[in-house]
């Protein structure tokens, strides 16, 4: 028999818990009940199973349940999880949230990882969602029981909790709606309605920045910035990193940018690397766009290369992200009919900007 706590973040976060029972030999089945599922706790979930070689493995099933309560689950999260191997996701009470524009008749919350190998059994019940913060960050805590099926020792009393926390999953994921396309798209729907992108329900994941400087992004636009799926910004003139005479691929953008790729709004060193983004032109991905925080106190991306996987220049070009999936992104080159719509969606959610230079940027 195993046991062992959740103490985050001060020791053992929930994601080495996680990542502790799928590294277990034989593994058949991963079962997981969360309130919510978020864009940046899948991405961290689903890096984690393919480092343990299960996430693309169809001989273990993967099931989860979730919800649409107060649009807090991310639709790119979900379409994640149903495209993963041997996967499906059910969601409880779907269509009353539907029809009440998020609000649920009674919210659904647990936070419960039930996985099974040939021999083996493994719960995790905490108060963690598949978040970010859930899984890594926030001040969360919880249990994990280990049994062997075959024992015959004193372990009956662990057997039959867990034994019960799966009798109550199953029964759950019964009364639950499948999420098929045509679900998902009506969720997307409400998700990405100008009210909702408006006035989002803060999730765990949001927190204030932690720099409260002159120009700094309040708590609510940064939760724009991590809800809407698309970021539009003028380019402008692209420094010459380059060389002199070729077209450069640094964009300068807005301190604390980087949270609607993925990051958090915390205060850094200045010329310290944020992380990377995978962005996509023209079908082919880059993995390796990294971004910085510059010492000019402004995010630095580093585009695809001008001609070589990227437009021929970024120069005074409108550049538009679009948010396809947990941690990548697809850029476009806006055209003079598209601009005008994309900062007229920015404008009616109050979600378009300027910085000091003058140029304009948003998200909608």
């Amino acid at each position: 028999m195993t046991i062992d706590a959740i103490t985050q973040p001060l020791f053992r976060n929930t994601l080495e818990a996680v990542d502790g029972a799928l590294s277990t030999p034989g593994l058949i089945s991963v079962d997981v009940a969360a309130a919510y599922v978020t864009s940046n706790g899948v991405k961290l979930l689903l890096e984690k199973m393919r480092e343990r070689g299960c996430a693309d493995d169809r001989q273990v099933a993967k099931r989860w349940i979730t919800s649409f309560d107060y649009c807090r689950t991310d639709p790119i999260a979900l379409r994640a999880l149903r495209n993963i191997s041997a996967s499906s996701v059910r969601i409880h009470g779907a269509q009353t949230c539907l029809d009440q524009k998020g609000y649920p008749k009674v919210p659904f919350h647990p936070k419960a990882f039930l996985f099974r190998s040939n021999q083996l059994d493994y719960a995790l019940a905490g108060s963690g969602n598949v978040s970010r913060s859930g899984l890594c960050r926030g001040y969360e805590a919880g249990l994990v029981i280990g049994t062997d099926r075959a024992s015959t020792g004193n372990d009956c009393p662990a057997r039959t909790a867990i034994d019960l926390l799966r009798l109550y999953f199953e029964t759950t994921w019964r009364g639950a709606s499948p999420l098929t396309p045509t679900l998902l798209d009506e969720y997307e729907t409400l998700f990405d309605s100008e009210e909702h992108l408006k006035n989002p329900v803060p999730t765990e994941d949001d927190t204030a920045p932690s720099e409260n400087l002159r120009g700094t992004l309040t708590g609510d636009e940064l939760n724009k910035l991590r809800v809407c799926r698309h970021f539009w910004i003028e380019a402008g003139n692209i420094t010459r990193n380059r060389g002199r005479h070729l077209p450069g691929n640094q964009l300068m953008m807005k301190r604390l940018s980087r949270v609607f790729y993925g990051f958090e709004p915390v205060s850094v060193p200045e010329n310290s690397p944020i992380g990377t983004v995978r962005i996509r032109y023209h079908s082919a991905v880059r993995d390796d766009c990294s971004l910085t925080y510059s010492d000019n106190k402004m995010d630095k991306l580093v585009l695809p290369i001008p001609g070589d996987g990227g437009p021929e220049s970024y120069d005074n070009e409108v550049l538009m992200f679009e948010r396809i999936g947990p941690g990548i992104f697809e850029l476009m080159l806006g055209t003079q009919a598209e601009v005008p719509s994309w900062k007229r969606k920015s404008q009616r959610i109050n979600a378009s900007f300027r910085m000091t230079g003058g140029r304009q940027w948003g998200v909608f």
